[in-house]
């Protein structure tokens, strides 16, 4: 029998850990000493540090319970309306985006690292969260053919960022045999939904359209360069 796992370490880019960090990030084996220098270590490790959305919930609650929020007697509160005392509190009852998550997320399972990151910057209670860097690998107990690999994110308010090792299997393979059939238009459209999906990522719309713009200039310009 095999097992499979999946573990990742990452750093918090921010002023300094105060307790809406520690709500939101503390199950995720939170250090603020280390590394320093405006960085702290959070990490998702098999079997002994699985951040689940009850632990964030656990989390919001002694938040609220800090900062003074008459809680409802109700046992079975639920991360939604907990957020939304918090929004009152923090002054974000009016943004869109968080109303929206706190609307369309199941807050179920693996505690995922975009809401968080999301809930973090509305909640500012001096924190200043400006990034996450995380880096994680998956793995098997047996050396099994594709059921090792790797991925990493890194999510801003500018800039949002994710990749995998499958990702490159996959893309390798399809565009070897867009070449292999001589098809220019295949090729071309594999590596144009590549950069499509870079600019994506990037959230300031006039500026991506001008960085669009200007990478299609750049790309009519530039000589191809080998990789080796």
């Amino acid at each position: 029998m095999a097992n499979n796992y999946y573990e990742a370490t990452g750093a918090l880019v921010l002023d300094r850990v105060t307790p809406v960090i520690q709500a939101l990030f503390g199950a995720f084996a939170l250090d603020e000493n280390h590394p320093g220098n405006g960085q702290a270590y959070i990490a998702q490790i098999a079997e002994t540090t699985n951040p689940q959305w009850p632990d964030v919930l656990d989390g919001l609650e002694d938040l609220a319970t800090q900062l003074g929020i008459p809680m409802p007697d109700d046992e079975g509160l639920s991360i939604p309306p907990l957020l939304e005392l918090l929004a009152v509190h923090f002054g974000a009852d009016e943004d869109e985006e968080l109303a929206n998550l706190i609307e369309r997320h199941s807050f179920e399972n693996t505690a995922d690292l975009d809401a968080l990151f999301l809930i973090a910057t509305r909640f500012d209670d001096g924190h200043h969260l400006t990034a996450i860097q995380f880096e994680g690998c998956w793995y098997c107990s047996k050396p099994r053919l594709f059921e090792f690999g790797g991925n990493g994110c890194y999510l801003s308010r500018e800039v949002r960022v994710i990749s995998s090792s499958s990702q490159a299997l996959q893309l390798g393979d399809q565009l070897r045999k867009a070449i292999l059939a001589a098809d220019i238009e295949e090729a071309s459209a594999l590596i144009a939904l590549e950069a499509i999906n870079l600019l994506a990522s990037v959230s300031d719309e006039p500026f991506r359209m001008n960085l669009r713009r200007r990478v299609a200039e750049r790309l009519a310009q530039t000589p191809t360069i080998s990789v080796t």
